[in-house]
């Protein structure tokens, strides 16, 4: 069986994903080895990785491409995998392993919440009605705004009348307008392989949010969720794991709201539930063949609560 290295970008607060991967190299010697990059060496997850963390630029500043390039090449990373939105469109294009959105256009396309509402429509994907506010005018509230480019919740706000309407389309910038549907939200991990294969897809309930981030959720499963998020797959064509949000709308129709090239906050839940995430990525990405983990497979129902811990250390 073959070895690979991984590299886990802007670790930041992704305790638990980090653990998962670690605690799979730790079972398998000799299988995995397990890098992550920072700008900050007091980021929770860089007290995981110890002595395997690398320093960065943000994905933003001159130098940050050359410095994951020589990681890679000093290091023999087999793939690079984004853990935060803005590293998706710094990583698409390059010649980085990049265990996701590959092509800069695609890449674009996913972080730019416009260009989403487009691509979907375009590819006939059922989506929330989303208009830009200086181009149309809406006299229907509730609605939701929030930014074209944003992430992680920042900056999202429901909006309640023509008053905070004409606010927020000035406060925020370069905002979208969307349909405020009732729910319930769903995030759906998806675990792509290297050669595009999926290898697990699991539905997550969202219950409650902290700051852009699931903080309680279950394990479910809807037939048609999994139809529209495996048409989106197929469209997209990721070579990694992506997340697809989405809301039910008043007729009970599951619509696509955003695509994250990445892999999910809440995606230890789906790990908890039956998706040897570690597992599969490291099969993969040594040339083998694993097995599609299957709905019968998972822990449906399975809830999270997740609270808060600490690292303590003199630096």
């Amino acid at each position: 069986m073959g070895s690979v290295c991984f590299l886990l970008t802007s670790v930041g607060r992704r305790v638990e994903l980090v653990r998962h991967f670690l605690s799979y190299a730790e079972e398998h010697p000799g299988r995995l080895r397990v890098l992550g990059t920072e700008i900050d060496p007091h980021a929770p997850a860089a007290q995981l990785l110890g002595d395997h963390v690398r320093l960065v630029p943000r994905s933003d500043e001159a130098g940050y491409g050359s410095s994951l390039q020589q990681v890679c090449e000093v290091e023999g990373v087999d793939a690079v995998f984004p853990l935060i939105d803005p590293d998706v469109s710094a990583l698409a294009g390059t010649d980085l392993p990049v265990g996701g959105l590959r092509d800069r256009e695609v890449a674009a396309v996913v972080s730019d919440k416009w260009s989403t509402y487009e691509w979907l429509r375009g590819r006939g994907i059922p989506t929330v009605s989303t208009w830009l506010p200086g181009q149309r005018r809406h006299d229907s509230f509730p609605v939701f705004m929030k930014p074209r480019k944003g992430s992680g919740g920042e900056d999202a706000f429901q909006v309640r009348d023509p008053d905070e309407y004409a606010f927020f389309s000035r406060y925020i910038t370069a905002p979208v307008a969307q349909e405020l549907l009732p729910g319930p939200e769903l995030t759906v991990d998806v675990v792509v392989g290297r050669d595009r294969e999926v290898l697990a897809l699991a539905q997550r309930e969202r219950l409650a949010v902290r700051g852009g981030e699931v903080s309680r959720g279950r394990l479910v499963h809807a037939d048609e969720v999994e139809r529209v998020v495996r048409h989106v797959v197929t469209e997209l064509r990721p070579g990694g794991p992506i997340t697809v949000q989405g809301m039910y709308d008043r007729h009970g129709t599951f619509r696509v709201t955003e695509i994250n090239a990445r892999m999910g906050g809440g995606l230890p839940l789906a790990i908890a539930a039956g998706v040897p995430l570690a597992r599969l990525l490291v099969e993969s990405w040594a040339g083998e063949r694993p097995r599609e983990v299957r709905n019968s497979d998972l822990s449906i129902g399975l809830h999270m609560a997740r609270f808060d811990d600490a690292f303590y250390w003199h630096p």
